[in-house]
């Protein structure tokens, strides 16, 4: 999660990004967060904690092997992909990213400070 929200300009940066796309990228991201805490703040009492945990340990586990099958299978051992395609950068990576914080926002993120309280 901490390389998502502090590297994310950095790391689309290097997909292909130019330096407004990636701030622009950044921005998008954090209001995922942003929002998907929220939804993480109004749904606790009524689906419990322990589902919502299941759910984003889920969730954020399957974003992390279908984004390192995808940078993968791009970068392979050389760690120069050439041209990334526009698709690729912007479809692939940016959803996948947005669905691993919406899972981490609603669940792990918040809710583990809850567990504590």
């Amino acid at each position: 999660m901490i390389v998502f929200v502090f590297y994310a300009s950095v790391l689309l940066k290097s997909m292909g990004f130019g330096n407004s796309g990636s701030l622009m990228s950044a921005m998008i991201t954090s209001s995922i967060n942003a929002l998907a805490t929220l939804v993480s703040t109004f749904t606790v009492d009524k689906s419990g904690r322990r589902k919502l945990f299941l759910e984003g340990g889920c969730q954020m586990f399957i974003c992390q092997l279908v984004m390192t099958i995808a940078i993968a299978s791009k970068f392979g051992t050389s760690g120069n992909p050439g041209q990334l395609p526009m698709w690729f950068s912007s479809l692939v990576v940016v959803t996948i990213m947005c669905i691993y914080i919406a899972g981490f926002a609603w669940s792990w993120g918040p809710l583990g400070l809850l567990v504590h309280a």
